[in-house]
């Protein structure tokens, strides 16, 4: 946690798009994803997996550091290891920049299932139209047929007792067991995310439904005209309660902000269609990098 102050500055030395680029997102998934950060001449470098399976994200500079060194410095790393090279998280920027370093060095193999799903925040708002038909009615028989017995809040210390208790339930209904190695990974973010919450310092909304916290959603600002959504539950049994939270968090907390990252649907087929559904206006394309067999 200590490294927070460090991290952020680097992260704030660009407009970043990208999930990986903030600090929040390290520290969470730190333990289900084996993530390490180090620093040297003013480059940022990250890692993520064991043994073989391991893998960088591109490196972040500061204006008197140098990409084109810390790209080097990955070249050395995995030669000096023994695995294969294997760069994840690229997005087309960075694929550029790789590019100009050595244009046939380099394999770059999209990676559909972490591309980020960016909204534009008014139509999340204002639901317009044909193509957000079926949201509003579910937004709207909920509304009706739990008129009086719901309400917004937004997420502080004396209601996280209540969050856990709901994210309890929705992994309960969801059968999570102890071999769902990416369930139980992203609950440990998520409580880990409560547990340091005033050094995070997230922005955090919450439905109660019934004098119960039934749905919460937890994000922060991304860039300057972009927030980030991190974590998502809602009990899957009511109707519209999605929608709900998913609108409501944006209204209250985000009407100030262009465009709202939903993040990737990891390639889980009702994800993707979840995402999809509410009609991205882009995505923030990812690839991966290997190096070309000569």
């Amino acid at each position: 946690m200590e490294d927070k102050p460090i991290i952020d500055d680097y992260f704030h030395q660009k407009r970043y798009e990208q999930a990986d680029a903030t600090f929040m997102t390290l520290f969470a998934w730190q333990k289900p994803y084996e993530i390490q950060w180090a620093e040297e001449d003013n480059v940022l470098y990250i890692r993520s997996g064991r043994g073989k399976k391991q893998f960088w994200i591109p490196p972040f500079a500061r204006k008197d550091g140098s990409f084109a060194k810390g790209v080097l410095r990955m070249h050395e790393w995995f030669e000096e290891h023994g695995y294969p090279f294997l760069m994840k998280g690229v997005t087309p920027a960075a694929v550029e920049r790789i590019k100009a370093l050595c244009e046939d060095c380099y394999d770059f193999t999209p990676d559909r299932d972490n591309y980020e799903y960016v909204y534009l925040t008014q139509n999340l708002i204002n639901l317009s139209g044909k193509k957000y038909r079926q949201k509003k009615n579910n937004l709207n028989h909920f509304r009706n047929q739990y008129f009086g017995n719901w309400e917004y809040v937004p997420i502080t210390e004396d209601i996280f007792d209540e969050c856990l208790a709901a994210e309890q339930s929705w992994y309960d209904q969801h059968e999570a067991g102890d071999e769902d190695d990416e369930l139980l990974g992203e609950r440990h973010a998520i409580e880990t995310v409560f547990n340091n919450w005033e050094v995070l310092q997230p922005t955090g909304g919450a439905i109660r439904m019934y004098n119960k916290i039934v749905a919460f959603s937890i994000g922060e600002m991304l860039n300057d005209d972009t927030a980030i959504i991190h974590f998502e539950k809602s009990d899957p049994t009511i109707r519209g309660l999605y929608q709900v939270i998913n609108h409501e968090f944006v209204v209250h907390a985000w009407p100030h902000t262009t465009y709202i990252n939903r993040e990737e649907d990891m390639g889980i087929p009702g994800l993707r269609h979840s995402k999809e559904s509410y009609n991205p206006d882009h995505f923030v394309e990812k690839y991966d990098v290997t190096l070309r067999q000569k």
